[in-house]
């Protein structure tokens, strides 16, 4: 059965105009270009909070106010399926970006830590929602053949919020930083009557008027299925277990992501550039790392396209893997031995390892995720790998100062490393290659003939 989403007769012809479709999603993502700034803002904002008498932290405390983002999201991404659903996926973007606006003004004029604490997670609510409200949003507007590049748009948001978080850094001011993060979101608040509701919820709501209107102006002209509006309907998370290999991979993917150790570089990224002792200005070295991250993300897709996903993801974590090792080596040197003149190479090996990240272990573990599940569990196993890649940031970021202080920078970059050599042969040995595959041929791979298991597709 089908369900005429515009009438394919009469559009079928006509040229797509796909700019309102594009304005959609920029819109849609500023959310990610949010999440971005938040993680990033601890680097250039923990030298300047240390100035501040009310505002002085311990090495503990900085470790939570990094990581309280993390952690709001891991709460903040558990409902957020339930709140979609019930109210839709525009109205619960737009809330998430009105509480990521707000908690900027509450940061940047905080007069103690605690008001530090509470604001950044309750803005890690807002970002662990929109990051498993907008993909789902996005999905459901999107043509089958652009579904792929939607990751590397929301990947590329993040980019960008990470690199303007360094900019506002030049200011030398926590209340410019945090005013000018929070018109971002400021902007997608002021144009919401750009932003359209789901086709797919609106069907859920029995509102196929409104539906059929929506598409047409998004450039549809297309028929939607039935199987395909309860695509992003979603199963239970139990439903999971009948796909085991297949979330083990999923989960597997999130886990060596996050514990490779990039978002303790984002946000610890002006620490780690004094203890280098390269020549050059904090500011100045964090604003390469996001140009990098930046570039690299532009980049990203037509690498995939290019190299193939399960080569380029082994190729992104050896490469991670061996700067690690390498920054780790230095740091090692440093305590017995005059290594100033060797300082560039870790300060090169930093935007290495996330060039590397940007156009591997970025986008495509997710790219797989949505390849390898079949359509009735995909938004779930989308769901349940969101979660897990949160709840992997926490660790990573919140266990980084106390790595640090307990073994060492030396050996905290060498687990790093360790992490991205052991998920390196993960990807070798279990991660099957989807380009140019059908979703039958997966389940057929990833079942390995265990037909009692193999569900119909």
């Amino acid at each position: 059965m089908s369900v005429s989403l515009a009438n394919d007769d009469r559009t079928r012809d006509q040229p797509v105009d796909r700019l309102p479709r594009y304005t959609v999603v920029l819109l849609a993502t500023l959310p990610a270009f949010s999440i971005g700034t938040y993680l990033a803002w601890t680097s250039p904002a923990l030298s300047i909070l240390g100035k501040i008498d009310q505002l002085t932290y311990t090495e503990q405390e900085s470790s939570w106010i990094c990581a309280s983002v993390a952690v709001g999201a891991t709460v903040g991404s558990l409902p957020a399926k339930i709140i979609a659903d019930k109210i839709g996926r525009k109205k619960s973007i737009l809330l998430s970006s009105l509480v990521l606006s707000l908690c900027w003004f509450v940061i940047g004029f905080a007069r103690s830590k605690l008001w530090l604490f509470v604001s950044r997670f309750v803005a890690g609510v807002a970002c662990g929602g929109s990051s498993a409200v907008v993909p789902m949003f996005l999905f459901e507007i999107a043509n089958e053949t652009v579904r792929e590049s939607l990751w590397t748009i929301f990947q590329f948001q993040v980019a960008l919020g990470v690199l303007f978080a360094y900019v506002t850094g030049f200011s030398n001011s926590v209340p410019a930083m945090s005013l000018l993060c929070a018109l971002v979101p400021g902007v997608l608040l002021l144009a919401s009557h750009l932003m359209t509701e789901s086709p797919v919820w609106l069907i859920a709501q029995d509102r196929r008027t409104e539906a059929d209107e929506i598409a047409t102006r998004l450039g549809g002209g297309h028929y939607l299925t039935e199987e395909e509006a309860c695509t992003f309907q979603g199963a239970t998370i139990l439903e999971l277990r009948r796909h085991r290999r297949a979330t083990m991979i999923a989960l597997g993917m999130m886990i060596f992501q996050q514990l490779s150790g990039v978002n303790a570089l984002v946000s610890y990224a002006t620490v780690i550039y004094k203890r280098i002792g390269f020549p050059l200005s904090w500011a100045t070295s964090s604003l390469i790392l996001g140009l990098t991250y930046v570039i690299a993300t532009l980049l990203s897709k037509s690498l995939i396209d290019r190299v193939g996903r399960k080569l380029l993801l082994f190729l992104s974590m050896s490469t991670m893997s061996v700067c690690m090792f390498i920054i780790s080596g230095y740091f090692r040197l440093q305590n017995t031995h005059s290594v100033s003149v060797f300082s560039w190479l870790p300060f090169f090996c930093v935007p290495i390892f996330v060039t590397a990240f940007s156009v591997g272990s970025g986008p495509i573990p997710w790219i797989i995720v949505e390849k390898i599940f079949p359509k009735d569990v995909k938004s779930t196993a989308i769901f349940a790998s969101t979660i897990c890649n949160w709840t992997s940031m926490i660790v990573a970021i919140k266990c980084f100062q106390d790595m640090v202080d307990s073994m060492g920078i030396s050996s905290t970059f060498a687990a790093f490393g360790m992490v991205s050599l052991i998920g390196t042969v993960f990807v070798a040995v279990l991660v099957p290659e989807t380009e140019g595959k059908s979703i039958e041929e997966l389940q057929i791979e990833l079942h390995q003939g265990q037909q009692d298991n193999v569900i119909c597709i």
